[in-house]
C-alpha cells in the first residue's frame, strides 16, 4: 500500500474519526469479495424474477447478517 500512509496516522484518524461501527462494517463488506459476488448473483436473480425480488433481498441480508432500519416511507407498510 504505498503512497497511502499508515492507518495509525494522525490523518487517518481524523479521517475516520466520524465513522460508527456499521461504517467500518459497509466498508468492510464492500471489499470482501464472497460478499460482492453473492450480492451480484442475488441482485441478478431479483432481476430475472422481480416477484422474489424481495425475497433475494432478505435471503442475503439474513446469512450476512445484516439489518437495515425502515425509511419514515415505509413505517406502515406491510
Amino acid at each position: 500500500m504505498s503512497g497511502e500512509g499508515s492507518w495509525r496516522s494522525a490523518d487517518y484518524a481524523e479521517r475516520f474519526k466520524t465513522h460508527d461501527h456499521a461504517d467500518f462494517a459497509q466498508e468492510f463488506l464492500c471489499r470482501n469479495p464472497d460478499y460482492a459476488r453473492e450480492y451480484s448473483q442475488a441482485e441478478q436473480r431479483a432481476l430475472d424474477d422481480p416477484a422474489k425480488a424481495q425475497e433475494e433481498r432478505e435471503g442475503l441480508a439474513r446469512r450476512w447478517g445484516l439489518s437495515f432500519p425502515l425509511r419514515s416511507d415505509q413505517i406502515g407498510e406491510g
